[in-house]
């Protein structure tokens, strides 16, 4: 796989304020985070499942991290992803498998971005998307985001139990 480091250093550097430029003392790998609902979705979808998925973004490899959890789905599991870059209100492409052949909560897993999967997740432009039976174009969903700078993204909101 041929990478291109250059221009996806160049943009951890530029759009994360403090970071330094590739090659430089950094420090910890960049957290980002999204609760998902049904209400995200962009058809209706009528679901009692709640999730969370969590990511790190290492710094010098570019390799994103991943812990996905979710319950009380309606059916199972088909296909699970990060999507991008979607026009607001809209579906996008699949950007990144989440877990492969595993279809059972917590899903986790890495991958090494590229440089346009990088720009998409800087700027706020990726979504998750966990499909199942009954709603094969998606149940839950969440706009990802970058956590607080102190690293601790906001506790998960509560959901039903």
């Amino acid at each position: 796989m041929r990478r291109r480091h250059g221009v996806g250093a160049l943009l951890v550097a530029l759009m994360l304020p403090g970071i330094p430029a590739r090659g430089a003392e950094t420090p910890g790998p960049v957290l980002f985070y999204t609760d998902l609902s049904a209400d995200e979705e962009s058809a209706t979808t009528e679901s009692s499942g709640t999730g969370r998925a969590d990511f790190s973004l290492d710094r010098q490899t570019l390799t994103l991290s991943w812990r996905v959890s979710f319950s009380h789905l309606t059916s199972p599991l088909t296909s699970d992803a990060v999507h991008g870059p979607p026009r607001p209100g809209t579906n996008a492409g699949v950007q990144i498998d989440l877990a492969g052949k595993s279809r059972v909560s917590p899903l986790a897993g890495s991958s090494v971005l590229t440089d346009a999967q990088l720009e998409y997740l800087l700027a706020g432009r990726m979504y998750v998307n966990l499909h199942t039976t009954r709603y094969p174009d998606g149940e839950l969903r969440g706009q990802i985001q970058r956590a607080p700078p102190s690293g601790v993204p906001p506790a998960p909101a509560a959901g039903p139990s």
